[in-house]
């Protein structure tokens, strides 16, 4: 008795191996231009008080762009950008390969690398205000984070 697919078989473990030889040796592609260490961190922030707020829960990584400006993803969606609009007297400290957003009292809110959990609410596309600094950096869906010690009327 003689089996008559034994050769296509053969043949296709070795295309499919020289494939995998090839592909192992081949360059990885970068996806998007990782910024220098030099470049300034900008964070999209409320210069004015929060009297009310949105509660809904945002959880994702930092990341930045190539121009510094502070962003968000969620999950392994890499296309979707968030930027998320702090409040009044938060800031970002450290560089490009790591940094992080504190509260007006200094404490670490978020950091790059990690996952967080933050409250707040989605703003209506182009929405941006006057009194936002650093408006040039919101892009893509705009994250409005609430102050820890505000919160909606239940």
């Amino acid at each position: 008795m003689k089996t008559r697919w034994s050769t296509p078989i053969v043949i296709g473990s070795l295309m499919s191996l020289a494939a995998s030889a090839g592909a192992c040796s081949a360059p990885v592609p970068e996806l998007s231009p990782s910024p220098s260490a030099s470049v300034t961190l900008r964070l999209v922030t409320i210069d004015a008080p929060q009297y009310g707020a949105m509660d809904a829960n945002f959880s994702g990584t930092l990341t930045i762009d190539d121009k510094g400006c502070i962003q968000a993803r969620q999950g392994t969606d890499k296309s979707t950008v968030y930027t998320l609009v702090w409040p009044q007297g938060y800031t970002v400290q450290g560089d490009a390969k790591a940094f992080e957003v504190v509260d007006a009292n200094r404490k670490v809110v978020a950091r790059s690398g990690s996952g967080f959990q933050i409250g707040g609410g989605l703003a209506l596309p182009n929405s941006t205000r006057e009194n936002w600094t650093e408006n040039e950096c919101a892009q893509g869906h705009l994250w409005i984070v609430a102050t820890p010690n505000v919160s909606s009327a239940k």
